[in-house]
C-alpha cells in the first residue's frame, strides 16, 4: 500500500487495540484508548490476535458494521489489534486541479504548460509496451 501522507481531515490509517476479558467472539464499540472502532470497508481493514495476523473471511469476519465477528473465543488478556485503512481515490483530486497550468518539459526538451481540464488527456506506456489515455473527472 502507498503511503500518501497524513493532514488532519485525512488519516491514512487507525489503530484499535481491545483487551478481551475472556469468551468474546467480537470485538466493537470502544477499544482501549476509548476510541470507538469505525470502518467503511471490511477490506480496508487488518486484525491481529496477540501478533498474530489473522485471515479475513477464516478467522473472523466484517459483515456487521464496524464489527470484527467470528473470531474464535478468546482468552482473558488477548489483546486483539485492529488496524483500519482510509479509502482514497485520485478521482477525487480532479476538483482540486481542474483550470490549472502545468509546466512540463517534453523528452525532446522543449518546455510546455498544459491547462488541465475534465477533457485533458494524458498519454502513458504501460510495462508491457501499450499504450493508453488518463483523463481527469469531476
Amino acid at each position: 500500500m502507498s503511503y500518501l501522507g497524513k493532514s488532519p481531515n485525512f488519516g491514512v490509517r487507525q489503530r484499535y487495540y481491545f483487551t478481551a476479558t475472556g469468551g468474546e467472539t467480537s470485538i466493537s464499540g470502544a477499544d482501549d484508548a476509548g476510541s470507538t472502532l469505525v470502518f467503511t470497508d471490511g477490506a480496508y481493514v487488518d486484525v491481529m490476535l496477540n501478533g498474530v495476523t489473522l485471515v479475513a473471511g477464516t478467522d473472523y469476519n466484517t459483515t456487521t458494521a464496524n464489527t470484527i465477528g467470528s473470531l474464535s473465543a478468546l482468552s482473558a488478556s488477548d489483546i486483539v489489534e485492529v488496524v483500519v485503512y482510509d479509502i482514497f481515490t485520485v478521482a477525487g483530486l480532479s476538483n482540486y486541479v481542474l483550470g490549472a497550468r502545468v509546466p512540463f518539459t517534453q523528452a525532446d526538451g522543449t518546455a510546455i504548460t498544459i491547462s488541465l481540464a475534465a477533457d485533458t488527456k494524458f498519454p502513458f506506456t504501460k510495462s508491457d509496451g501499450s499504450s493508453g489515455n488518463f483523463s481527469l473527472t469531476n
